[in-house]
């Protein structure tokens, strides 16, 4: 039972993100979705169930969004600025910093920080997750800016 409820939720995730991409949706599109849901969410629980995933995400995450809006519009800004300024240099500018994570947390708990931390990281324009070290609880990210931005103050948290 657990892995029919399981199989939905994927399927509804696929579907999802499907009619997201779309400008609008007619009938065709939503039959075309749910047929390709399907073996999406068939593949996606496969692959959860193969490595033995488990995510224990937390509700408190949900303000790292709430950094995130500013955070983007920040980053853009200085993606465009610092392209302007360096258009003609050789070297690309930018920092490689680590950003901390807690050391306390279970392990499924952890590994859904450090998924869903990499996924927010990587949402603005100007910083990248280059390296995941779990035993050390931190990850590896490299920015345009010198700066620590709101986003990566929240998922240190």
């Amino acid at each position: 039972m657990v892995g029919a409820v399981e199989l939905v939720w994927w399927w509804g995730v696929a579907v999802g993100v499907w009619l997201l991409t779309l400008s609008s949706v007619t009938v065709p599109d939503l039959v075309v979705a749910a047929a390709c849901g399907l073996p999406a969410a068939v593949a996606a629980f496969a692959g959860r169930r193969a490595v033995g995933g488990r995510w224990w995400p937390r509700a408190g995450w949900l303000r790292w969004a709430a950094a995130l809006p500013l955070s983007v519009l920040g980053d853009t800004a200085r993606v465009f600025w610092t392209a302007v300024r360096h258009a003609r240099d050789a070297d690309a500018p930018g920092r490689v910093r680590e950003v901390g994570l807690p050391h306390d947390e279970p392990e499924p708990v952890a590994a859904a920080r450090r998924a869903l931390a990499t996924v927010t990281l990587c949402s603005t324009p100007g910083t990248s997750v280059i390296d995941d070290d779990p035993e050390r609880h931190r990850l590896m990210v490299h920015s345009l800016s010198g700066e620590t931005w709101l986003v990566e103050k929240a998922v240190g948290r």
